[in-house]
C-alpha cells in the first residue's frame, strides 16, 4: 500500500498572486509547473500511488482561492484512489457551515489548513473552532507546519510547537504536521512522540537534502519514524523524486562517521498504511 497524503489540485491562477510571486522568487528555473487540473493530477501526480489525499488552498489573505466542490468532483470521478480534503480558512464567517456541507453535501474527508498562508494562531479563537468541529466529526487536519517564502507571511505562526495546546485542548483530534516541520523538525518530532494523534509527513523535504537527513536521523533515533507519512506535495515535487531522495537520504553522509537511516525506516514510510492511521479506512 502506498499512500500519498499531500497533493495538490489547483490551476495556475487559483494559487493566487502573492503564492505565485513568491514561488517565481524562489524556484525560477526549476521547471515545476504548478498548473495542476484534474487531467494532469491524474496522469502525473497519483500514477504509482494506491490512494492520494488531494485538497486546494483557500486564503482570503492570499487571494489563493480552489473551490471545495473541484475537490470533491475529481473524487467522485476517482472514488477508488482520491479522498479529498476541504480547504478551511478560519477567518471565513462561514467556516464551520462549510465544514458541514463538505461533509454532507460533498463526502470530503478531512481537513487542510495553513496558518501561514492563511493569517491566524493556531491556537487562537478562530481557529479553535474549526479543531472542535474536526473533533467532534473525526476529520483529520493536514496542516502547513513549516517555513514559506511569501514576504507578508506570519512566520511566527508557523512553528509545529504552537500545536501543543490545541491537541491538549483537542485530544482526539488527529492531525498531520506537512513538510516535517521543516526547519523545525526538533520541535515537530517533540509533538509526534507527545501527542497519539499526530503525524509528520515528509512531503517537500528532498529540495534540501542536509535537513531531510537531520530531520529523518533524529525521528529514527527518538524511535518514532512509524509516525512519518509519505507525502510528495505534488505537483512541486513529483513521486520518483520523492521515493529517489527517501531511498538517497544517506548519500549527504557518504564518507562520514554519521549514522545511517535503515532500509527498512525508508521503506517503511513509503509503504505505510497511512489511511488507518488517520482513520480513513
Amino acid at each position: 500500500m502506498i499512500v500519498d497524503v499531500h497533493t495538490h489540485l489547483s490551476t495556475l491562477e487559483q494559487w493566487g498572486p502573492y503564492f505565485l510571486e513568491a514561488f517565481g522568487r524562489t524556484y525560477q528555473g526549476s521547471g515545476i509547473d504548478l498548473h495542476t487540473p484534474p487531467e494532469r493530477h491524474w496522469t502525473a501526480g497519483v500514477h504509482h500511488a494506491d490512494k492520494a489525499i488531494v485538497f486546494g488552498i483557500n486564503s482570503l489573505a492570499l487571494q489563493m482561492h480552489t473551490p471545495n466542490d473541484q475537490i470533491a468532483a475529481y473524487q467522485r470521478a476517482h472514488p477508488e484512489k482520491i479522498i479529498g480534503f476541504m480547504s478551511i480558512d478560519p477567518n471565513q464567517p462561514d467556516a464551520l457551515d462549510e465544514i458541514d456541507r463538505c461533509v454532507s453535501d460533498l463526502g470530503l474527508r478531512g481537513i487542510k489548513m495553513s496558518p501561514v498562508y492563511q493569517h491566524y494562531d493556531p491556537a487562537g479563537p478562530r481557529a479553535e473552532r474549526v479543531h472542535a468541529r474536526a473533533e467532534e466529526l473525526g476529520l483529520p487536519i493536514l496542516t502547513h507546519a513549516a517555513f514559506h517564502g511569501i514576504t507578508n507571511t506570519p512566520m511566527e505562526w508557523a512553528n509545529p510547537l504552537l500545536y501543543d495546546p490545541v491537541c491538549r485542548r483537542f485530544p482526539k483530534l488527529t492531525l498531520i504536521l506537512a513538510h516535517i516541520g521543516l526547519p523545525w523538525y526538533t520541535d515537530a518530532m517533540v509533538m509526534i512522540r507527545k501527542h497519539p494523534h499526530v503525524y509528520a509527513d515528509i512531503s517537500g523535504a528532498l529540495f534540501r537534502p542536509w535537513w531531510m537527513y537531520q530531520a529523518m536521523a533524529l525521528v529514527h533515533e527518538s524511535g518514532l519514524t512509524h509516525k512519518l507519512l509519505f507525502g510528495t506535495d505534488f505537483p512541486l515535487t513529483t513521486f520518483d523524486q520523492t521515493v529517489h531522495a527517501l531511498r538517497h537520504v544517506n548519500d549527504v553522509v557518504a564518507g562520514t562517521a554519521l549514522p545511517r537511516i535503515p532500509a527498512e525506516d525508508i521503506e517503511g514510510i513509503i509503504h505505510r498504511d497511512a489511511l488507518a492511521l488517520l482513520g480513513l479506512t
